[in-house]
Protein backbone atom coordinates (compact mmCIF):
# COMPACT_ATOMS: atom_id res chain seq x y z
CA UNK A 1 0.00 0.00 0.00
CA UNK A 2 1.60 3.21 -0.80
CA UNK A 3 2.80 5.76 1.41
CA UNK A 4 0.39 8.58 0.17
CA UNK A 5 -2.39 6.11 1.15
CA UNK A 6 -1.42 5.70 4.69
CA UNK A 7 -0.97 8.93 5.34
CA UNK A 8 -4.78 9.89 3.65
CA UNK A 9 -5.85 6.88 6.12
CA UNK A 10 -4.77 8.86 8.86
CA UNK A 11 -5.88 12.13 7.97
CA UNK A 12 -9.09 10.95 7.63
CA UNK A 13 -9.77 9.62 11.25
CA UNK A 14 -8.28 13.28 12.58
CA UNK A 15 -10.49 15.29 10.44
CA UNK A 16 -13.51 13.05 11.63
CA UNK A 17 -12.94 13.91 15.04
CA UNK A 18 -12.03 17.41 14.35
CA UNK A 19 -15.64 17.55 12.77
CA UNK A 20 -17.21 16.84 16.10
CA UNK A 21 -16.54 19.93 17.09
CA UNK A 22 -19.35 21.65 14.71
CA UNK A 23 -22.70 22.31 16.20
CA UNK A 24 -24.17 19.23 13.92
CA UNK A 25 -26.92 16.26 15.00
CA UNK A 26 -27.20 12.99 13.39
CA UNK A 27 -30.48 12.12 11.50
CA UNK A 28 -33.11 10.02 11.63
CA UNK A 29 -32.09 6.67 11.43
CA UNK A 30 -28.70 7.61 13.30
CA UNK A 31 -30.59 8.05 16.64
CA UNK A 32 -32.72 5.11 15.99
CA UNK A 33 -29.66 2.86 15.78
CA UNK A 34 -28.66 4.79 18.89
CA UNK A 35 -31.23 3.55 21.27
CA UNK A 36 -31.70 -0.04 19.40
CA UNK A 37 -27.90 -0.12 20.48
CA UNK A 38 -28.58 1.02 24.52
CA UNK A 39 -31.37 -1.33 24.12
CA UNK A 40 -28.97 -3.88 23.05
CA UNK A 41 -26.63 -3.72 25.90
CA UNK A 42 -30.15 -3.61 28.48
CA UNK A 43 -31.04 -7.19 26.71
CA UNK A 44 -34.33 -5.22 26.21
CA UNK A 45 -34.44 -4.80 22.21
CA UNK A 46 -37.39 -3.64 20.59
CA UNK A 47 -37.43 -3.58 16.91
CA UNK A 48 -40.72 -3.49 15.60
CA UNK A 49 -41.23 0.47 15.83
CA UNK A 50 -38.36 2.94 13.85
CA UNK A 51 -36.73 2.13 10.85
CA UNK A 52 -35.93 -1.42 9.40
CA UNK A 53 -33.29 -2.86 11.09
CA UNK A 54 -29.49 -2.40 9.83
CA UNK A 55 -27.18 -4.94 11.88
CA UNK A 56 -23.75 -2.91 11.39
CA UNK A 57 -24.86 0.15 13.55
CA UNK A 58 -26.37 -1.53 16.06
CA UNK A 59 -23.64 -3.82 17.01
CA UNK A 60 -21.39 -0.50 16.90
CA UNK A 61 -23.70 1.44 19.11
CA UNK A 62 -24.12 -0.86 21.62
CA UNK A 63 -20.60 -0.28 23.23
CA UNK A 64 -20.76 3.30 22.35
CA UNK A 65 -23.99 3.41 24.42
CA UNK A 66 -21.85 2.88 27.23
CA UNK A 67 -20.52 6.51 26.79
CA UNK A 68 -24.08 7.99 27.73
CA UNK A 69 -24.47 11.48 26.42
CA UNK A 70 -21.32 10.93 24.18
CA UNK A 71 -22.72 8.25 22.06
CA UNK A 72 -23.78 10.15 19.47
CA UNK A 73 -20.28 11.71 18.76
CA UNK A 74 -19.21 8.04 18.63
CA UNK A 75 -21.25 6.85 15.58
CA UNK A 76 -20.81 10.60 13.97
CA UNK A 77 -16.90 9.76 14.04
CA UNK A 78 -17.05 6.52 12.48
CA UNK A 79 -19.76 7.48 9.56
CA UNK A 80 -18.00 10.54 9.43
CA UNK A 81 -14.11 9.16 8.90
CA UNK A 82 -16.14 6.51 6.77
CA UNK A 83 -17.00 9.81 4.83
CA UNK A 84 -13.77 10.85 4.12
CA UNK A 85 -12.47 7.74 3.20
CA UNK A 86 -14.84 6.87 0.42
CA UNK A 87 -13.19 9.11 -2.08
CA UNK A 88 -9.40 8.73 -0.82
CA UNK A 89 -10.20 5.24 -2.00
CA UNK A 90 -11.64 5.90 -4.72
CA UNK A 91 -8.60 8.28 -6.20
CA UNK A 92 -6.56 5.65 -5.17
CA UNK A 93 -8.06 2.92 -6.88
CA UNK A 94 -8.56 4.88 -10.26
CA UNK A 95 -4.64 5.70 -9.66
CA UNK A 96 -3.56 2.19 -9.37
CA UNK A 97 -5.61 0.89 -12.30
CA UNK A 98 -4.93 3.71 -14.68
CA UNK A 99 -1.49 2.22 -15.24
CA UNK A 100 1.72 4.14 -14.27
CA UNK A 101 2.40 5.15 -17.66
CA UNK A 102 -0.50 7.97 -18.35
CA UNK A 103 1.99 10.28 -16.18
CA UNK A 104 0.30 13.37 -14.38
CA UNK A 105 -3.20 11.99 -15.98
CA UNK A 106 -3.40 9.83 -12.80
CA UNK A 107 -4.25 13.13 -10.74
CA UNK A 108 -7.30 14.14 -13.33
CA UNK A 109 -8.10 10.55 -12.71
CA UNK A 110 -8.23 10.39 -8.87
CA UNK A 111 -10.00 13.89 -9.05
CA UNK A 112 -12.39 12.98 -10.98
CA UNK A 113 -12.87 9.79 -9.06
CA UNK A 114 -12.85 11.53 -5.66
CA UNK A 115 -14.67 14.44 -6.83
CA UNK A 116 -17.65 12.39 -8.10
CA UNK A 117 -18.17 9.96 -4.83
CA UNK A 118 -17.39 13.27 -2.27
CA UNK A 119 -19.60 15.69 -4.42
CA UNK A 120 -22.48 13.26 -5.41
CA UNK A 121 -25.96 14.25 -3.75
CA UNK A 122 -29.44 12.86 -4.13
CA UNK A 123 -32.84 15.06 -3.91
CA UNK A 124 -33.44 13.49 -0.69
CA UNK A 125 -29.92 13.79 1.45
CA UNK A 126 -27.09 15.90 0.17
CA UNK A 127 -23.56 15.14 0.48
CA UNK A 128 -23.34 17.31 3.13
CA UNK A 129 -26.39 16.30 4.94
CA UNK A 130 -24.89 12.43 4.95
CA UNK A 131 -21.73 13.41 6.37
CA UNK A 132 -22.93 16.21 9.25
CA UNK A 133 -25.85 14.08 10.28
CA UNK A 134 -24.00 10.24 10.44
CA UNK A 135 -25.70 8.09 7.64
CA UNK A 136 -24.28 5.25 6.19
CA UNK A 137 -23.40 5.33 2.90
CA UNK A 138 -20.87 6.64 2.53
CA UNK A 139 -19.70 3.85 5.40
CA UNK A 140 -21.22 1.88 3.11
CA UNK A 141 -18.96 2.95 -0.06
CA UNK A 142 -15.48 2.94 1.97
CA UNK A 143 -16.23 -0.81 3.05
CA UNK A 144 -16.91 -1.88 -0.54
CA UNK A 145 -14.25 0.36 -2.02
CA UNK A 146 -11.85 -0.96 0.63
CA UNK A 147 -12.70 -4.64 -0.23
CA UNK A 148 -12.16 -3.87 -3.69
CA UNK A 149 -8.75 -2.32 -2.97
CA UNK A 150 -7.44 -4.97 -0.50
CA UNK A 151 -8.75 -7.89 -3.30
CA UNK A 152 -6.40 -6.34 -5.57
CA UNK A 153 -3.62 -5.68 -3.43
CA UNK A 154 -3.92 -9.90 -2.85
CA UNK A 155 -5.28 -9.93 0.98
CA UNK A 156 -7.89 -11.53 0.16
CA UNK A 157 -9.06 -12.17 3.81
CA UNK A 158 -8.90 -8.44 4.19
CA UNK A 159 -11.63 -7.94 1.91
CA UNK A 160 -13.57 -10.55 2.84
CA UNK A 161 -14.28 -8.88 6.37
CA UNK A 162 -14.53 -5.56 4.39
CA UNK A 163 -17.14 -7.37 2.49
CA UNK A 164 -18.61 -8.21 5.40
CA UNK A 165 -19.26 -5.17 6.90
CA UNK A 166 -20.77 -4.03 3.90
CA UNK A 167 -23.08 -6.68 3.92
CA UNK A 168 -24.30 -5.36 7.29
CA UNK A 169 -25.53 -1.82 5.86
CA UNK A 170 -26.70 -3.29 2.86
CA UNK A 171 -28.57 -6.15 1.36
CA UNK A 172 -27.44 -5.78 -1.94
CA UNK A 173 -24.12 -6.73 -0.78
CA UNK A 174 -25.20 -10.23 -0.01
CA UNK A 175 -24.73 -11.67 -3.80
CA UNK A 176 -21.35 -9.68 -4.35
CA UNK A 177 -20.39 -10.92 -0.81
CA UNK A 178 -21.08 -15.00 -1.32
CA UNK A 179 -19.23 -14.64 -5.33
CA UNK A 180 -16.33 -13.27 -3.46
CA UNK A 181 -16.44 -15.79 -0.92
CA UNK A 182 -16.59 -18.78 -2.61
CA UNK A 183 -13.97 -17.51 -5.13
CA UNK A 184 -11.34 -17.09 -2.19
CA UNK A 185 -11.81 -19.73 -0.83
CA UNK A 186 -11.41 -21.80 -4.22
CA UNK A 187 -8.25 -19.75 -4.62
CA UNK A 188 -6.93 -19.52 -0.89
CA UNK A 189 -8.41 -23.00 0.70
CA UNK A 190 -7.06 -21.47 4.15
CA UNK A 191 -9.77 -19.21 3.90
CA UNK A 192 -12.59 -21.45 3.91
CA UNK A 193 -13.30 -21.08 7.61
CA UNK A 194 -13.62 -17.08 6.88
CA UNK A 195 -15.96 -17.93 4.15
CA UNK A 196 -18.04 -20.06 6.51
CA UNK A 197 -17.89 -17.95 9.27
CA UNK A 198 -19.17 -14.84 7.10
CA UNK A 199 -22.43 -17.27 5.59
CA UNK A 200 -23.35 -18.18 9.09
CA UNK A 201 -22.87 -14.46 10.99
CA UNK A 202 -24.61 -12.57 7.92
CA UNK A 203 -28.39 -14.35 8.10
CA UNK A 204 -27.65 -14.27 12.11
CA UNK A 205 -27.08 -10.83 12.13
CA UNK A 206 -29.76 -9.69 10.14
CA UNK A 207 -32.87 -12.13 11.25
CA UNK A 208 -32.34 -12.70 14.49
CA UNK A 209 -32.33 -9.44 15.81
CA UNK A 210 -35.92 -8.88 14.34
CA UNK A 211 -36.92 -12.41 15.32
CA UNK A 212 -36.53 -11.54 18.97
CA UNK A 213 -37.24 -7.65 19.15
CA UNK A 214 -39.95 -7.67 16.89
CA UNK A 215 -41.33 -11.64 17.04
CA UNK A 216 -40.89 -11.70 12.87
CA UNK A 217 -37.52 -12.23 11.34
CA UNK A 218 -38.84 -10.36 8.31
CA UNK A 219 -40.08 -7.46 10.36
CA UNK A 220 -37.16 -5.45 8.98
CA UNK A 221 -38.16 -6.06 5.47
CA UNK A 222 -42.22 -5.15 5.73
CA UNK A 223 -40.93 -1.78 7.30
CA UNK A 224 -38.63 -0.71 3.93
CA UNK A 225 -41.40 -1.69 2.03
CA UNK A 226 -43.91 0.00 4.27
CA UNK A 227 -42.32 3.19 4.77
CA UNK A 228 -43.39 7.34 4.41
CA UNK A 229 -41.36 7.46 1.02
CA UNK A 230 -43.20 5.46 -2.54
CA UNK A 231 -41.68 2.76 -4.07
CA UNK A 232 -40.91 3.48 -7.10
CA UNK A 233 -40.71 1.14 -10.79
CA UNK A 234 -37.27 0.10 -12.35
CA UNK A 235 -37.34 3.27 -14.63
CA UNK A 236 -36.94 6.56 -12.14
CA UNK A 237 -34.31 4.21 -10.56
CA UNK A 238 -32.07 3.74 -13.89
CA UNK A 239 -32.75 7.50 -14.18
CA UNK A 240 -31.17 8.14 -10.86
CA UNK A 241 -28.31 5.82 -11.64
CA UNK A 242 -27.72 8.30 -14.38
CA UNK A 243 -27.68 10.86 -12.85
CA UNK A 244 -25.49 10.39 -9.87
CA UNK A 245 -22.30 10.34 -11.09
CA UNK A 246 -20.90 13.10 -12.45
CA UNK A 247 -21.40 13.18 -16.35
CA UNK A 248 -18.05 13.31 -16.87
CA UNK A 249 -17.90 9.87 -15.37
CA UNK A 250 -19.93 8.64 -17.99
CA UNK A 251 -18.23 9.98 -20.52
CA UNK A 252 -14.97 8.48 -19.02
CA UNK A 253 -16.96 5.32 -18.85
CA UNK A 254 -17.21 5.35 -22.32
CA UNK A 255 -13.60 5.99 -23.14
CA UNK A 256 -12.67 2.95 -21.28
CA UNK A 257 -14.71 0.77 -22.95
CA UNK A 258 -14.02 2.08 -26.45
CA UNK A 259 -9.89 1.81 -25.72
CA UNK A 260 -9.77 -1.01 -23.47
CA UNK A 261 -6.71 -3.30 -23.28
CA UNK A 262 -6.73 -7.06 -21.52
CA UNK A 263 -3.97 -5.61 -19.03
CA UNK A 264 -5.08 -7.04 -15.42
CA UNK A 265 -5.71 -3.81 -15.11
CA UNK A 266 -8.26 -3.76 -17.54
CA UNK A 267 -9.79 -6.72 -16.22
CA UNK A 268 -10.65 -5.90 -13.13
CA UNK A 269 -12.15 -2.27 -14.32
CA UNK A 270 -14.84 -4.33 -16.30
CA UNK A 271 -15.58 -6.30 -13.50
CA UNK A 272 -15.97 -3.73 -11.23
CA UNK A 273 -18.08 -1.68 -14.02
CA UNK A 274 -20.24 -5.21 -14.49
CA UNK A 275 -20.56 -5.27 -10.82
CA UNK A 276 -22.14 -1.55 -10.60
CA UNK A 277 -24.44 -2.32 -13.41
CA UNK A 278 -25.67 -5.36 -10.86
CA UNK A 279 -25.84 -2.94 -8.41
CA UNK A 280 -28.02 -1.19 -9.72
CA UNK A 281 -30.15 -3.73 -11.41
CA UNK A 282 -30.56 -5.19 -7.87
CA UNK A 283 -31.70 -1.51 -6.70
CA UNK A 284 -34.00 -1.21 -9.30
CA UNK A 285 -35.25 -5.26 -8.59
CA UNK A 286 -36.06 -4.38 -5.19
CA UNK A 287 -38.10 -0.82 -5.55
CA UNK A 288 -40.40 -3.18 -8.41
CA UNK A 289 -41.12 -5.51 -5.16
CA UNK A 290 -41.92 -2.36 -2.81
CA UNK A 291 -38.62 -0.80 -1.44
CA UNK A 292 -37.93 2.69 -1.88
CA UNK A 293 -35.19 2.85 -4.40
CA UNK A 294 -33.49 5.76 -3.32
CA UNK A 295 -30.24 7.29 -4.73
CA UNK A 296 -28.60 7.13 -1.73
CA UNK A 297 -28.75 3.61 -2.07
CA UNK A 298 -26.92 3.86 -5.39
CA UNK A 299 -23.62 4.93 -4.02
CA UNK A 300 -21.32 2.32 -4.33
CA UNK A 301 -22.25 1.58 -8.45
CA UNK A 302 -22.10 5.81 -8.31
CA UNK A 303 -18.53 4.93 -6.82
CA UNK A 304 -17.78 2.28 -8.86
CA UNK A 305 -18.93 4.46 -12.11
CA UNK A 306 -16.36 7.01 -10.50
CA UNK A 307 -13.42 4.96 -10.49
CA UNK A 308 -13.69 3.65 -14.15
CA UNK A 309 -14.40 7.24 -15.77
CA UNK A 310 -11.62 8.69 -14.00
CA UNK A 311 -9.46 5.86 -15.62
CA UNK A 312 -10.81 6.20 -19.17
CA UNK A 313 -10.51 10.39 -19.04
CA UNK A 314 -7.23 9.84 -17.80
CA UNK A 315 -6.05 7.45 -20.23
CA UNK A 316 -7.76 9.28 -23.00
CA UNK A 317 -6.29 12.51 -22.15
CA UNK A 318 -2.37 10.98 -23.45
CA UNK A 319 -4.27 10.93 -26.81
CA UNK A 320 -5.32 14.08 -26.29
CA UNK A 321 -2.11 15.50 -25.21
CA UNK A 322 -0.35 13.17 -28.46
CA UNK A 323 -3.06 14.88 -30.38
CA UNK A 324 -4.19 11.29 -31.55
CA UNK A 325 -7.92 10.21 -32.29
CA UNK A 326 -9.97 13.23 -32.77
CA UNK A 327 -12.90 11.58 -31.60
CA UNK A 328 -11.16 10.70 -28.23
CA UNK A 329 -9.75 14.12 -27.80
CA UNK A 330 -13.40 15.69 -28.09
CA UNK A 331 -14.33 13.45 -25.57
CA UNK A 332 -11.86 14.00 -23.21
CA UNK A 333 -12.26 17.72 -23.83
CA UNK A 334 -15.90 17.52 -23.06
CA UNK A 335 -15.30 15.36 -19.91
CA UNK A 336 -12.92 17.79 -18.58
CA UNK A 337 -15.57 20.52 -19.15
CA UNK A 338 -18.47 19.03 -17.75
CA UNK A 339 -16.58 17.75 -14.90
CA UNK A 340 -15.23 21.49 -14.22
CA UNK A 341 -18.86 22.82 -13.95
CA UNK A 342 -20.90 19.83 -12.50
CA UNK A 343 -17.92 20.20 -9.75
CA UNK A 344 -18.41 23.93 -9.30
CA UNK A 345 -22.44 23.85 -9.22
CA UNK A 346 -22.56 21.22 -6.60
CA UNK A 347 -19.54 22.93 -4.44
CA UNK A 348 -21.56 26.14 -5.09
CA UNK A 349 -24.51 24.33 -3.07
CA UNK A 350 -23.05 23.31 -0.16
CA UNK A 351 -23.52 26.82 1.77
CA UNK A 352 -26.95 26.79 1.80
CA UNK A 353 -26.95 22.68 2.42
CA UNK A 354 -24.88 23.40 5.96
CA UNK A 355 -27.14 26.30 6.25
CA UNK A 356 -30.15 23.91 6.60
CA UNK A 357 -28.22 21.52 8.46
CA UNK A 358 -27.52 23.95 10.42
CA UNK A 359 -31.08 24.70 10.84
CA UNK A 360 -31.96 21.20 11.63
CA UNK A 361 -29.48 20.82 14.64
CA UNK A 362 -31.09 24.01 16.13
CA UNK A 363 -33.90 22.56 16.32
CA UNK A 364 -32.97 19.06 17.74
CA UNK A 365 -30.56 21.00 20.69
CA UNK A 366 -33.99 22.99 21.56
CA UNK A 367 -36.33 19.98 21.50
CA UNK A 368 -33.92 18.63 23.80
CA UNK A 369 -33.50 20.93 26.09
CA UNK A 370 -37.16 21.30 26.23
CA UNK A 371 -37.58 17.48 27.22
CA UNK A 372 -34.73 18.09 29.85
CA UNK A 373 -36.57 21.25 31.60
CA UNK A 374 -39.84 18.99 31.66
CA UNK A 375 -40.42 15.81 34.02
CA UNK A 376 -40.61 12.77 31.64
CA UNK A 377 -43.68 11.96 34.90
CA UNK A 378 -45.27 15.22 33.01
CA UNK A 379 -44.69 14.34 29.49
CA UNK A 380 -46.23 10.87 29.63
CA UNK A 381 -48.63 11.32 32.32
CA UNK A 382 -51.65 10.61 29.14
CA UNK A 383 -49.82 7.48 28.39
CA UNK A 384 -46.79 5.63 27.05
CA UNK A 385 -46.10 7.89 24.38
CA UNK A 386 -45.42 11.65 23.15
CA UNK A 387 -46.94 13.47 20.45
CA UNK A 388 -44.06 15.22 18.03
CA UNK A 389 -45.73 18.10 15.95
CA UNK A 390 -42.98 19.16 13.87
CA UNK A 391 -42.16 16.86 11.20
CA UNK A 392 -38.31 18.59 10.28
CA UNK A 393 -37.38 16.33 13.75
CA UNK A 394 -36.43 13.14 14.01
CA UNK A 395 -38.67 11.09 16.76
CA UNK A 396 -35.74 8.81 17.05
CA UNK A 397 -33.80 11.48 18.50
CA UNK A 398 -35.95 12.78 21.11
CA UNK A 399 -36.44 8.85 22.25
CA UNK A 400 -32.79 8.32 22.79
CA UNK A 401 -32.69 11.89 24.91
CA UNK A 402 -35.63 10.47 27.32
CA UNK A 403 -34.21 6.98 27.42
CA UNK A 404 -37.23 5.53 26.10
CA UNK A 405 -37.88 2.63 23.11
CA UNK A 406 -38.60 4.38 19.63
CA UNK A 407 -42.42 3.41 20.03
CA UNK A 408 -43.03 5.99 22.85
CA UNK A 409 -42.13 8.94 20.52
CA UNK A 410 -45.07 9.36 17.25
CA UNK A 411 -45.11 12.10 15.00
CA UNK A 412 -48.52 13.54 14.68
CA UNK A 413 -48.72 16.94 12.40
CA UNK A 414 -51.99 17.55 14.22
CA UNK A 415 -52.30 16.06 17.61
CA UNK A 416 -55.21 15.54 19.62
CA UNK A 417 -54.56 14.32 22.90
CA UNK A 418 -51.87 13.90 25.09
CA UNK A 419 -48.96 16.26 25.82
CA UNK A 420 -46.78 17.61 22.28
CA UNK A 421 -44.22 19.16 21.40
CA UNK A 422 -43.77 21.65 18.86
CA UNK A 423 -42.42 24.74 17.26
CA UNK A 424 -46.26 26.55 16.77
CA UNK A 425 -48.90 27.19 18.62
CA UNK A 426 -50.99 23.91 19.81
CA UNK A 427 -54.46 24.86 21.42
CA UNK A 428 -54.26 23.16 24.85
CA UNK A 429 -52.82 24.27 28.35
CA UNK A 430 -48.76 25.03 27.83
CA UNK A 431 -46.82 23.53 30.30
CA UNK A 432 -43.09 25.01 29.04
CA UNK A 433 -41.43 26.91 26.62
CA UNK A 434 -37.87 27.05 25.67
CA UNK A 435 -36.89 29.75 22.37
CA UNK A 436 -39.62 27.85 19.28
CA UNK A 437 -40.60 24.88 21.42
CA UNK A 438 -43.75 24.68 23.31
CA UNK A 439 -44.38 21.82 25.25
CA UNK A 440 -48.43 21.84 25.22
CA UNK A 441 -50.92 19.76 27.17
CA UNK A 442 -53.78 19.00 25.09
CA UNK A 443 -55.57 16.65 27.82
CA UNK A 444 -56.61 12.80 27.68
Amino acid sequence: MPRSLWIGAGAAPALAALSLLLPYQPVYDPWGWLVWGRELTRLDLATAQGMSWKPLPVLVDAPLSLLGSAAPLGWLFLARTGWLLAPLLAAWLAVRLAGEEIGRWRFVAAGLAAGSVALTADAFTPATRQFSGGLSEPLLVALVLGGVAAALAGRSRLGLWLGFGAALLRPECWPFLAIGAVWASRREPHLRPHALAVALLVPLAWFVPDLLGAGDPLAGSRTARGGPIEPLDAFPVLGRALAAPLAAAWIGVALFLFRRGRSRADRALMLILVGAAAWIALVAAMAVAGFAGLPRFLAPATAAIAVVGGVGVARAGVALGAGRHRFVAVATSLALAAAAVQLGVRSAEVPADLRDVDRQAMLVDGMFELATWVPSERLFYCGDRIRLANLLTPPTALAWKLDRPLASVRTVAHPEYGVALSTRYLPGERIAQIGRWRATDLGC
